[in-house]
């Protein structure tokens, strides 16, 4: 609870410097207080909006610079004026500048100025202009925005990468994502279920390119118009697609130690009628890795010991194809399809070493196990989309249809060698195959209808349909080379997941207070089969998980917000499956086909400032789980680790986070967040052993440097203290990342180099005990990783020239002009 109370004093502290910093200095609202001057920049061809062009604000008397403004996605600008005559300059690349002049503010005329078409240039700007560098945070009502491109570390990684270096986010050892502490998250592509998350997300998501991906929202209170999924919230994957006139795109290579190679091109046509847009990359990766673990276990009869020591070797190619097309119908109706295939086949070998000893540490048995694998994984998918807007501003529909394919085949040959007792065994060989397949089909629909100027309601449904099987095989060789089948690590699993689901929202905005109120209904229907023992599990449930965002505006640059919402977390299909994994014979994970779903009621309020040059959030959250899902670690009389997920009675986390961004001056801007909780895990009375309390927090620093127009240097810093478990605890664990980059060929090309966990600190440290055992352990899935890469842009300028802005948003003159 102590943290609890630190936290509200930190929240209040940061509101009280708020309010204290706006207070009017003496001035009342008078005729020279601001006014809205707002437009739509748009190509005077095809009468597509342009997105972050420039738009200045300039002195009608000598035409000195004022202020300005950056174009949003959907081509609108707003930038407060005082009362005044002024003349607009309107700038893009590739774009002629405009001039729009005689454009008079008053106390009774604020200027709603309508679409200002620009029409493109065949010479490219040799003016200096303001231009507002995308920031690599964006905070926005209900979500976090980061934008990939900005950070150096990024270049040339994959997604799971990309996710790990994002604040209050964690990539386990296993590939698990962790928001704030919780697992528990749900992977989106552009806001839907994709194939590029696959079966494995960990592993699917390590295969998915960093070139595909624009940016990266995050989420922790969804509205009712996301999935419930997800207990901590949704991490929605956003990838490209260029929206510019012409043709455009990109083309970038790199290479690294251990073994990074890949090449990428994006490429994009649009003309009037019509926007091709294309993603193609392939990639190899070597990444070594490894670890060790200290075990004492306390039988009835016995105390023994084992050390045992890993080293393995991950290494594959990745293909990927995306590519579709919009179809501009006219200037309402959209429509788009898009193909994806992806194809990736990995080479792994693990050498595992057990070492045994007696209770007077006399070693007694020394065994290696030595795994090759190899794999084989295919995504395909497909998806058509039709949008329709009308009339009414924000009034739009959309229909989506998504099937998609994936499937993964794995095959492994186990050796096994060693001595029992000072004597040599017979080498023993075993094979494992795992073979899995999962087809989609997603329909949904959303519609959003203003009923008024300042109210909107919003409609819609989703029915999404799953299915998964999976066919694991162990078999051991005999004596005379044949292969016998080991039934208890050998299975044929099926999993049909059908959920429906329709939602509605009104938002309205009354002065300071803007809200949203939701409700979405979901039906869960889930049924597994077992075919060896033809034991099935079937799952039905009916639920409602309804959502607040609400946004009191304290002034033009400070707000309150705060959100509620319910989410679910159904059993994941591997969690479901009674067997899982052979890769280690000492420690088997397995699943429980009676798990059920975990239910969180979750709660934020927090307060939003808006700098000149930087933004501050802080807010308190709370998560309450009923059901919560831990996995517990049990050991067998001979020393065998079974670790299955179980359903505890609750959990309660109590926590603060702050982000932050500024910049310091020209040269220097920081990116920060810092993130403490409170969490109490409470487990049945007949378990009461599995409660745990801990008290921890995590921070993660991002550093910009400009060294020159042309160069830029970022160093990162990652830091989470330990943490305690129902079965022992993390320990701390910190990183540091480096990157240089350097524009060359007439700002057309960027050559970067960046080192991520440049000291090779990042490692999983941990304890884990019950009544009889305890084990230390410590892991590195992938070492330090060095990448130099090149990108060159056709038809494009690197976005941003000036250093980060904020939001995007107003800003005042340095120097430009």
């Amino acid at each position: 609870i102590k943290s609890l109370k630190y936290s509200l004093f930190f929240l209040l502290l940061s509101f009280a410097l708020i309010v204290d910093a706006q207070k009017p200095s003496g001035q009342g609202n008078t005729s020279g207080a601001p006014f809205n001057l707002s437009g739509v920049l748009s190509d005077d061809q095809n009468e597509i909006p342009i997105e972050y062009g420039t738009v200045s604000v300039l002195q009608a008397a000598d035409s000195s610079f004022v202020t300005g403004g950056i174009s949003d996605e959907n081509g609108r600008f707003q930038i407060k004026v005082k009362p005044g005559k002024y003349i607009l300059l309107l700038q893009f690349v590739s774009y002629q500048d405009r001039y729009v002049s005689d454009i008079l503010i008053s106390p009774g005329n604020a200027a709603r100025l309508g679409v200002l078409k620009m029409s493109t240039s065949s010479q490219e700007l040799n003016a200096v202009t303001v231009q507002a560098e995308r920031t690599q945070m964006e905070l926005k009502l209900d979500k976090k925005v980061y934008n990939i491109g900005k950070d150096l570390s990024n270049l040339s990684s994959s997604a799971s990468g990309i996710l790990d270096n994002l604040p209050s986010v964690e990539v386990d050892l296993e590939g698990n994502i962790s928001l704030r502490g919780s697992q528990n998250v749900r992977v989106l592509i552009d806001g839907k279920p994709s194939g590029l998350v696959g079966l494995s997300s960990g592993d699917a998501l390590r295969q998915l390119q960093s070139n595909l991906i624009e940016s990266v929202e995050v989420i922790t209170n969804p509205s009712a118009r996301y999935d419930a999924e997800g207990l901590s919230g949704i991490i929605n994957i956003i990838l490209k697609k260029e929206k510019k006139a012409g043709v455009n795109g990109s083309f970038q290579v790199n290479t690294g130690y251990p073994s990074n190679q890949g090449a990428s091109v994006n490429m994009n046509y649009r003309s009037k009628y019509i926007n091709w847009f294309t993603n193609i990359g392939t990639s190899f990766r070597r990444s070594p890795g490894g670890g060790s673990s200290y075990q004492e276990f306390f039988l009835s009869d016995s105390t023994f010991y084992t050390r045992r020591n890993q080293d393995r070797i991950r290494s594959g190619n990745s293909y990927n194809v995306r590519f579709g097309a919009d179809l501009l119908i006219n200037d309402k109706n959209t429509l788009t399809g898009s193909f994806l295939y992806r194809l990736s086949d990995g080479n792994n070998s693990v050498d595992l070493t057990y070492l045994d000893y007696d209770e007077g540490d006399i070693l007694t048995n020394s065994i290696l196990r030595e795994e090759r694998e190899v794999s084989d994984d295919t995504n395909w998918e497909y998806a058509v989309n039709y949008t329709k807007t009308f009339n009414s501003k924000d009034q739009k529909l959309t229909f989506d249809i998504q099937y998609q394919e994936n499937s993964e085949v794995e095959s492994a040959d186990i050796l096994q060698t060693g001595s029992v007792l000072g004597t040599d065994i017979a080498p023993t060989l075993q094979r494992a195959q795992n073979d899995e397949g999962e087809t989609r089909l997603l329909v949904q629909s959303d519609f959003v209808y203003p009923i008024s100027k300042k109210s909107t309601v919003e409609a819609g449904f989703r029915i999404n349909n799953r299915e998964i099987r999976n066919d694991y095989i162990v078999e051991d060789q005999l004596d005379d080379g044949s292969f016998s089948v080991l039934t208890n690590f050998t299975n044929d699993f099926r999993y049909d997941e059908n959920i429906a689901a329709a939602y509605g929202i009104f938002a309205n905005e009354q002065d300071r207070l803007s809200y949203q109120l939701g409700v979405r209904y979901e039906r869960t229907a889930i049924e597994t089969l077992l075919k060896q023992t033809d034991e099935q599990n079937n799952q039905l449930y009916n639920n409602l998980f309804p959502s607040v965002n609400l946004t009191w505006k304290l002034t033009e640059s400070a707000s309150i917000q705060g959100s509620y919402s319910k989410r679910i977390s159904r059993a994941r299909f591997r969690n479901l499956n009674p067997f899982f994994s052979f890769s280690d014979a000492r420690n088997i994970r397995t699943g429980n086909p009676n798990l059920q779903p975990e239910f969180t009621d979750s709660y934020e309020i927090g307060v939003l400032q808006n700098f000149e040059k930087g933004t501050l959030y802080s807010a308190l959250y709370i998560r309450d789980t009923e059901g919560d899902v831990q996995r517990i670690s049990e050991v067998d009389e001979f020393g065998i680790t079974y670790s299955s997920p179980q359903n505890l009675a609750r959990s309660l986390a109590y926590g603060f986070e702050t982000n932050a961004s500024t910049e310091f001056n020209k040269y220097w801007s920081v990116n920060g967040n810092f993130n403490v909780f409170y969490r109490e895990i409470i487990a049945p009375s007949s378990r009461s052993d599995l409660n745990a309390e801990t008290f921890s927090f995590s921070t993660r620093v991002s550093n910009r440097f400009r060294i020159s127009r042309k160069s830029n240097a970022q160093v990162n810093f990652f830091y989470r203290a330990p943490q305690k478990t129902s079965q022992g605890r993390r320990l701390s664990m910190y990183s540091l990342d480096i990157g240089y980059s350097i524009d060359v060929l007439k700002n057309n090309g960027t050559i970067a180099f960046n080192v991520r966990d440049l000291f090779n600190t990042r490692k999983y440290r941990g304890e884990t005990f019950g009544p009889t055992f305890y084990t230390e352990s410590e892991f590195q899935w992938r070492a330090r990783q060095a990448t130099l890469s090149f990108v060159y842009r056709l038809n494009q300028r690197k976005k941003g020239s000036r250093g980060s802005r904020g939001n995007g948003g107003d800003f005042e003159d340095d120097g430009g002009f």
